[in-house]
């Protein structure tokens, strides 16, 4: 049980100390007075004492810190504190703001303006700054209009809209969740302008927790759409002295060890990017440290979000606050849908040791920062069994037949290859290099461990090759590929979130290619996902396969199949008809 200890050696203890740790010296009088009489002795005398006064630089009160000992709810002195910074509004050019403390606890109060809520610590005067020019100065956010160059379309501008009315009704926190290819960062960079532009916000964080989304939220989404507002990427070896842009990004791991460099208030609004990943065990601190509104944004199907993501960000009702399923947008024509099919080379998910976890084995992980679906499975029976010499010849013959083509109908078009591990990766590349000699540059391993400053991502995606990349997990999220026709499957995915966010890496639509030559008959419909591993799609194959036929007889049946209608052409040349395109993989 914690000491019963007084009010003065509570704000001695405690209290003055965290006042000096957010810049008010007591000893410097220009900037904190204790104990201001508001009673008994003035000129023109108020009622009370106020424990401690803010002051900002021409003298007029920024903030008045109500104190209480700490065995007292210091929230029962708000009436008090309403009174106090009401009278000093009569005698300055505006309200202060108000601090409840008790050295356990700190609420920020705006009388007037906003509820009381608790904070991490004292605000500093540039902070207290900042606020009151927001106050003074904000307008409505519905007021502003959004930026057609940035966001053009309706359900963006509708997220937007939403947003604005969760914080025009006190909200602190709002929750976007759109399909991935629908542009998050587009719409982000909408709402930021419209803050910005509101006066709502004059300092704003993204974050996101890989680099390559925080380079592109840096890159294609400030720069390129907020262009005369200066921007930085945080690093953790910055000077934090010398931090004075208006536009920040940073990946949640620097984010979570440097986040007590900044007050609580230094930001007014902080997005997360796939916020799903965010809010569990150390990062969850950074969420819960600044005061600033937030914004979730995530691609995860909303009924696969964790009740504690919708909590997080004020969806009590677990709807979260705008919603843009991949559904609405294949039926509105911003994405493509896919083809699914069920491989023949396949593996049985409950044949193998060790693949599965249960949901208490997955929590478990989660809870302690890790994703499930980021196991190492190197080394074990599972890559041993699947990596074998014959096994692979046959995942790649498979594979050369049934892909989506380019438009010469003779090489696969953008393929995205799931592997394992690294050395899955590796021996799927080896197997492919034996098989198809003549094509030397047609596949890459891309993964963490070989990239190089990111010139495989980069040749993948803007040159004719490599077709196809052998990723392990760099390429799941986060990377954009429009002309991605193909993905296999080659690596079981346990969690639904992430299966959705790999699908999504096909799902762009053919508007947003930039080579068209990759694309069968100079057009994108739809993609294809060749799956190996039986994972849970939610959808029915396309295309029913018999799991006993093996692939040597599907391939030659396949070409009695196109025998057959060979034979039926009238053309002459029927007793001598072309090989077919597919027979050279086969070579």
């Amino acid at each position: 049980m914690p000491r019963k200890i007084s009010e003065a050696l509570t704000r001695k203890e405690m209290i003055d100390p965290q006042l000096e740790h957010a810049g008010w010296y007591l000893r410097d009088h220009s900037k904190v007075k204790i104990e201001i009489p508001v009673d008994g002795y003035d000129a023109e005398p108020w009622s009370g004492v106020s424990d401690y006064c803010l002051y900002r630089a021409n003298g007029e009160v920024l903030a008045v810190v109500e104190a209480k000992r700490t065995s007292t709810d210091v929230r029962l002195a708000e009436a008090q504190l309403t009174y106090y910074v009401t009278e000093i509004e009569k005698r300055q050019s505006f309200r202060p703001f108000g601090f409840l403390a008790n050295g356990l606890e700190i609420h920020f109060v705006d009388v007037g303006i906003a509820h009381k809520r608790e904070v991490f610590g004292f605000f500093t005067r540039e902070d207290l700054e900042n606020l009151l020019y927001i106050r003074q100065n904000a307008k409505p956010l519905s007021s502003i209009e959004i930026n057609n160059t940035i966001v053009d379309r309706s359900y963006q501008h509708e997220a937007i809209r939403r947003v604005g009315e969760a914080f025009a009704n006190g909200k602190r926190n709002a929750l976007i969740v759109m399909a991935t290819g629908t542009g998050k960062t587009r719409t982000t960079m909408g709402l930021i302008d419209v803050f910005m532009r509101s006066n709502q916000a004059r300092r704003i964080l993204f974050v996101a927790d890989r680099d390559a989304l925080v380079e592109q939220a840096k890159d294609d989404g400030f720069e390129k759409f907020i262009p005369n507002e200066p921007c930085t990427r945080l690093h953790s070896w910055d000077d934090p002295n010398a931090r004075t842009q208006r536009l920040y990004a940073v990946t949640l791991q620097t984010l979570s060890n440097i986040f007590e460099q900044f007050s609580p208030a230094f930001f007014d609004l902080i997005v997360f990017d796939e916020v799903h990943r965010s809010i569990y065990n150390k990062f969850n601190e950074v969420l819960e440290y600044f005061d600033a509104r937030q914004v979730g944004l995530t691609a995860t199907p909303a009924n696969y979000i964790n009740r504690d993501t919708f909590l997080a960000f004020d969806c009590t009702d677990g709807k979260p606050t705008y919603l843009y399923t991949y559904e609405q947008a294949i039926e509105d024509k911003y994405l493509v849908d896919y083809e699914l099919y069920a491989a023949r080379t396949k593996f049985q998910r409950q044949g193998i040791h060790g693949v599965d976890l249960t949901e208490e084995e997955r929590n478990v992980l989660i809870e302690k920062g890790l994703d499930p679906d980021d196991i190492n499975y190197e080394g074990t029976e599972l890559e041993r069994e699947v990596s074998n010499r014959d096994t692979l010849r046959k995942q790649w013959e498979e594979i050369m037949e049934v892909c989506k083509k380019d438009s010469s109908g003779q090489l696969p078009g953008k393929t995205i290859v799931f592997a394992i591990t690294q050395q899955h990766a590796l021996r799927l590349q080896a197997a492919f290099d034996e098989m198809y000699p003549q094509f030397p540059n047609l596949t890459k391993v891309i993964t963490h461990k070989s990239e190089y400053r990111g010139t495989l991502v980069e040749a993948f995606k803007k040159k004719d090759e490599p077709r196809i990349a052998i990723s392990v997990d760099m390429l799941d999220t986060g990377i954009d590929i429009p002309e991605a026709v193909n993905l296999v499957f080659m690596k079981p995915v346990q969690s639904p979130i992430k299966l959705q966010q790999m699908i999504g890496r096909g799902t762009r639509v053919q508007a947003a290619c930039r080579n068209l030559a990759l694309l069968q008959n100079f057009e994108k419909k739809d993609f294809l996902i060749i799956d190996f591993w039986e994972n849970n799609f939610d959808k029915g194959a396309k295309e029913v396969v018999d799991v006993s036929t093996p692939v040597l007889v599907t391939i030659f049946n396949t070409r009695l199949r196109l025998l057959e209608t060979y034979l039926k052409d009238s053309s002459p040349a029927w007793m001598s008809p072309p090989r077919p395109s597919l027979a050279k993989w086969n070579a």
